[in-house]
């Protein structure tokens, strides 16, 4: 190994690169889910100021959404910039996490 790949993996060992992982991995989940239930309880895309983006790659992790056809993200409207819709796939994924408990 070099001396790149040393220094990466040190890193990656800390408790700051692992919460890091985790978020990647918790961050997509939380907001799938926050979108599937808000739109199964209205019926209606919801609006961006809806959600809790405060979260470390929140913003990033909506853009993922968006990527993996878990959402879509319809036009704006004069009460908010963008709002977000579960797609049939997203509405799946969210289901099953939930028969789980992990939604």
């Amino acid at each position: 190994m070099g001396a790149f790949e040393d220094f990466v993996d040190e890193v990656r060992k800390t408790e700051t690169v692992q919460a890091l992982l985790r978020g990647l991995e918790w961050e997509p989940a939380k907001l799938l889910a926050a979108i599937c239930r808000e739109y199964e309880a209205t019926n209606r895309p919801v609006p961006d100021h809806h959600l809790d983006l405060a979260g470390y790659f929140s913003e990033a992790m909506l853009r993922a959404l968006v990527s993996a056809d878990m959402v879509t993200r319809e036009a704006e409207d004069r009460h908010y910039l963008y709002s977000y819709k579960p797609t049939e796939v997203g509405l799946r994924h969210y289901r099953a996490m939930l028969e789980e408990g992990r939604a």
